[in-house]
């Protein structure tokens, strides 16, 4: 009788190397395909590869359209496409995997069970790229370029390209020769973080950027107004979110567990539509000297049911937040009858966010002041196209819709555990937290540029629903925040509220206790309107001089249109 019948454990294994995923400096993609469909075939319980690094290329990778929130649409190549799958465990043992030019490493689709475990994800070019200021004079700003990170200077234009000696054309068609960027933000060299009140420099419609090449890796960039300090390292942000790291799509049951992600090209881990999703003992940070992880937020959760679990995770150097859980609304663009709408989706990146379905029940909300008017459950939903739904209700519309309105679905909103995390370094904020179901968040270290939590939620740009309803910050450390410009207090609790302000009351029932916070200057702790229902009590709060302090000092507390908002024993309605 073959072992493997013998030992159950060992038959519900296949080892990577039996099917050639060998760590070996070849591209692994062909044989990991053998070796996923040996796992369905047989329903494999784990995939495991012996600990060595493995080299992953797009040449011969899967390829499907995805629309994926909050990152960008398109045809992708990916190198684990893991969909109908129902309990399989891809065990790394100390693996690292690294990815090679325009690929996304992972996306879970329709399965269930799947865990990850002990490997680390890179890319052997990132996506973004640096360079070390070296002079910042009248004609522009002198940077030099380390190897790792492969430009050209054409025709007066700094490209960032695949490898220094492409020779192939550069065009939109091209086998990801250009590393398009779009974006450029300053960091401290010796602290690892953004420079104090460094601003963004956003550039739309280019991918490249007005240069001469001095020589010796040496460029000089002609860009109108950039400042920066010599010894600082400049990051060229990537112009688009195509790569995620880890995309969970109509799944459940999904695991992290000792994984790290040192680059992804957007967010390290988005999950959509998704059921009970855990991140533990897991790392975002970068490799190789680089300054910028994930190119995006660490990770994100959007229309996620269940619960969500970040616990003794390490956020660092991501080029935006450490989470974001929120829901999405669409825009009422067309009243079609006493029962009928026509829907848009308004933002480019939840462009064919399919959530609308026949017995999904949804919130009518008023577009500027986001008071809820009504509800109503769908009985018919027809796409049109990736941006547009006609959505027929069970009942008449809110006696006050109009066009300009907005909807979002009413679910199980997700239980949150965000506990022992360290969020660090990275820029703007620590979480954004936008969801509705009980939200705990302890015994976490903060160290962020901008608001270490904030609540947001609008329907006029990201179209992102939020509205907290019972919410626990407490036992946390938050160290110097808010020496950047991504907030107005180092607790923001806001929203898109344009109008009615005296009415509206968007988040509710916040309880902010025992925290640390360390602070330089006269620097805001919270920040709220239109609330209802807040305590602080018994943080303490302690004076550093980390940073300079500024010269308009901000108020400690700084609340308006809002309702039972009791601060350390004393209730504050603050200003209307």
């Amino acid at each position: 009788m073959p072992d493997s019948e013998l030992d159950p454990h060992r038959s519900s294994t296949i080892n990577a190397a039996d099917h050639g995923v060998l760590p070996d400096g070849k591209d692994c993609i062909r044989a990991l395909k053998f070796a996923l469909a040996a796992c369905r075939a047989h329903g494999v319980k784990r995939l495991i590869f012996p600990k060595g690094c493995y080299h992953f290329h797009p040449d011969h990778a899967d390829e499907a359209y995805l629309f994926v929130s909050n990152n960008d649409e398109g045809l992708k190549r990916i190198a684990f496409p893991l969909t109908g799958f129902d309990g399989l465990t891809i065990d790394g043992q100390g693996s690292e995997f690294v990815f090679h030019g325009f690929i996304t490493p992972f996306v879970v689709q329709d399965s269930s069970r799947i865990c990850f475990e002990d490997f680390s994800v890179d890319f052997e070019r990132p996506f973004h790229s640096e360079g070390l200021i070296v002079a910042v004079h009248e004609k522009g700003m002198d940077v030099r370029i380390p190897e790792q990170f492969p430009y050209k200077v054409r025709n007066g234009l700094l490209v960032f390209v695949l490898q220094d000696n492409d020779t192939a054309p550069l065009t939109s068609v091209s086998k990801g020769e250009v590393y398009g960027s779009g974006h450029l933000l300053e960091f401290d060299t010796e602290k690892r973080e953004t420079a104090y009140m460094a601003r963004d420099y956003f550039f739309n419609g280019t991918s490249c950027y007005a240069a001469e090449d001095l020589g010796g890796r040496l460029v000089r960039l002609f860009v109108p107004g950039l400042v920066g300090t010599p010894g600082n390292t400049l990051v060229f942000g990537p112009d688009h979110r195509k790569h995620p790291g880890f995309v969970i799509l109509n799944s459940r049951d999904v695991g992290f567990e000792k994984i790290t992600i040192h680059h992804a090209g957007g967010m390290g881990i988005v999950g959509q539509l998704s059921h009970n999703i855990r991140v533990n003992n897991c790392k975002v940070t970068p490799s190789r000297g680089r300054m910028l992880s994930t190119t995006a937020d660490a990770t994100h959760f959007v229309n996620c049911t269940g619960y969500i679990q970040l616990t003794n995770n390490l956020f660092e150097n991501q080029k935006d937040d450490a989470t974001n859980i929120h829901g999405t609304y669409v825009q009422v663009v067309e009243i079609a009858g006493p029962n009928e709408v026509l829907v848009q989706l308004k933002h480019r990146q939840q462009h064919g966010f399919d959530f609308l379905g026949a017995g999904v029940e949804v919130e009518f909300v008023h577009g500027k002041s986001m008071i809820t008017l009504g509800t109503a459950t769908v009985n018919e939903a027809t796409r049109i196209n990736k941006e547009f739904t006609r959505v027929v209700f069970d009942r008449g519309l809110p006696r006050d819709v109009v066009v300009g309105d907005a909807l979002a679905s009413l679910h199980d909103f997700p239980e949150v555990t965000i506990a022992g995390n360290i969020v660090r370094n990275n820029r703007a904020r620590g979480m954004l937290l936008n969801c509705r179901g009980k939200t705990v968040v302890e015994n976490n270290f903060f160290h962020t540029p901008g608001a270490a939590i904030l609540f947001e939620g609008d329907s006029f740009f990201w179209f992102e629903q939020g509205g907290v309803r019972d919410c626990v910050i407490r036992n946390n450390v938050f160290e110097n925040c808010l020496f950047g410009v991504w907030g107005k207090a180092v607790i923001d609790v806001r929203a898109g509220i344009l109008e009615r302000k005296d009415e509206s009351r968007y988040n509710q029932n916040i309880l902010i206790e025992k925290n640390t916070f360390r602070v330089f200057g006269e620097v805001s702790l919270l920040h709220t309107y239109c609330v209802d229902g807040l305590t602080w009590r018994d943080n303490r709060v302690e004076q550093t001089t980390a940073y300079p302090a500024s010269d308009k000092p901000a108020k400690r507390f700084d609340i308006s249109h809002c309702d039972n908002v009791m601060i350390d024993g004393e209730p504050h309605r603050g200003k209307e």
